[in-house]
């Protein structure tokens, strides 16, 4: 396969760099308007073009658009005409019509078309979700989740980004409908903005709400990464997450800072002692880290070659940007609760 990579930045580049490895892929091309990121990739040994015309023109297989989200739609839609399946960063868009629109234009081409919401795939979400197939803490009801993100990370500008669920938060509605299905309504609430930097909310608190009553919560804050990781120019960036699922029986934790599982036991002895049942480290345990775009991005792109149905296509990822778009209007309205008919 010849394999497009839209966008040559750090995280092109990092995809560029997975995809080249794989036995079944020939040749990586790479795609970015600026001429440093073209040399960073050619330092590594991956050729570079400065126009997507150019790239189209040599027919790749299948193209992965890695650019910033206000950019997506048209980059999409672009190399969906030109008949290449297409892997995207999230968001989808950052307007859920578009995205609408780009659906059902792969759906027309018949062309494999999927969004890079990759947790699904990493060590910890494997984990999850095999401790729950166990039977280990019975049925989840509740999945709760800090996002602690750097604050000297470039900002949350909604001009380019979208707005914070489409930025930042969009992966953990995504995550919360794999484990519990369709929602029927949420709502988000934030704190004055603290960054100066930002033009969207940077201390959110968010709650979606299933038919089952399963709960998903987010906690989604930038003030405290400075006081994690220090205040020099490097310290506090990145993210750090905090995450348990709760069930009938007990719960798992996932510290990502150590890369373990912790699965408790509750109300199952006569004097209710709270018990450790399992402690995992999941690198050693699933054979996968906490990111992982390598496993998503081979199995998007053997879907192309061997021709069979996605996993995740972006008709799912769809569903997660309608919830998104949801939980960006309740956050404007001041927390009010948006259900799945608006």
């Amino acid at each position: 396969m010849k394999v497009g990579v839209i966008g040559f930045g750090g995280m092109g580049l990092g995809h560029a760099i997975e995809v080249s490895k794989l036995g079944f892929v020939r040749e990586v091309v790479g795609c970015d308007t600026n001429e440093e990121a073209r040399e960073r990739g050619e330092a590594k040994g991956l050729r570079a073009v400065d126009d997507l015309k150019k790239l189209l023109a040599e027919k790749p297989d299948a193209v992965l658009v890695v650019t910033s989200p206000a950019t997506h739609a048209a980059i999409i839609r672009q190399c969906l005409e030109a008949g290449v399946p297409v892997l995207t960063e999230k968001p989808l868009s950052t307007d859920v019509k578009e995205g609408r629109e780009l659906v059902a234009l792969a759906a027309k081409k018949n062309l494999h078309f999927q969004v890079g919401f990759e947790l699904p795939y990493c060590g910890s979400m494997v984990g999850m979700k095999d401790i729950i197939d166990r039977g280990l803490i019975g049925k989840p009801t509740l999945m709760s989740l800090v996002q602690i993100s750097g604050s000297r990370l470039r900002g949350i500008v909604k001009a380019v980004n979208g707005g914070t669920f489409y930025e930042k938060l969009c992966h953990e509605i995504d995550l919360f409908r794999y484990f519990f299905g369709e929602p029927e309504r949420v709502m988000a609430v934030s704190a004055p903005i603290v960054m100066g930097h930002y033009d969207c909310p940077d201390n959110v608190l968010s709650c979606l709400k299933f038919p089952g009553g399963e709960q998903g919560n987010i906690t989604f804050l930038t003030s405290r990464a400075a006081h994690i990781g220090g205040t020099d120019d490097h310290g506090d960036r990145g993210h750090y997450y905090e995450l348990i699922m709760t069930g009938t029986q007990g719960s798992v934790s996932y510290d990502a800072w150590t890369g373990t599982l912790e699965v408790m036991r509750y109300n199952h002895r006569p004097d209710h002692k709270t018990e450790l049942i399992e402690s995992i480290n999941v690198k050693q345990w699933y054979g996968k880290g906490e990111y992982n775009i390598a496993d998503q991005d081979r199995d998007f792109l053997e879907s192309v070659r061997n021709r069979r149905p996605l996993r995740f296509p972006a008709s799912n990822a769809q569903i997660s940007m309608e919830w998104v778009q949801r939980a960006e209007r309740s956050l404007a309205e001041g927390g009010r609760w948006v259900g799945k008919e608006e």
